[in-house]
């Protein structure tokens, strides 16, 4: 072949047609990256649903090891504090919500159906920091 017969390099040739590439409209990015974003979503909702589940699963199996361990007097104590606890915890409630603007009474309120759709993680978590705290006095004393 002589030189005379290639094209030079970068221009295109007259003889071999190119092959057409389609090109991605911005639609077509568009709905390409909505779908992306779908099943992205979808795949976090399942993870989250699945951490969740192994979360309210290890949280009760503490309780129950906690519950196990635990002294039955120390049960009866705890249980009556908890009881002073809700009676004075309801009587500043009341007067609370006296006293508080409608805004601020909507979001507490919002906050308080978090509070009781999570009921056991919450008392585990007490539990746990009252079982520390008594063992952290008991230790301080005996030194």
């Amino acid at each position: 072949m002589s030189d005379q017969s290639r094209p030079a390099p970068g221009t295109p040739s007259s003889g071999t047609p190119t092959p057409a590439v389609p090109r991605k409209t911005k639609a077509d990015i568009n709905d390409q990256t909505k779908e992306k974003t779908t099943a992205m979503k979808q795949q976090t909702a399942e993870k989250a649903s699945l951490i969740a589940d192994q979360i309210r699963e290890k949280a009760g199996q503490a309780a129950q090891l906690v519950r196990g361990k635990t002294p039955d007097p120390f049960l009866d104590k705890t249980a009556q504090a908890a009881a002073q606890v809700w009676d004075g915890a309801t009587r500043a409630g009341h007067y609370a919500a006296a006293k508080t603007p409608d805004p601020l009474l909507e979001k507490a309120g919002q906050a308080a159906t978090v509070a009781r759709g999570n009921r056991t993680p919450l008392l585990v978590a007490g539990a746990a920091i009252i079982t520390l705290v008594l063992v952290r006095r008991s230790r301080g004393r005996s030194r």
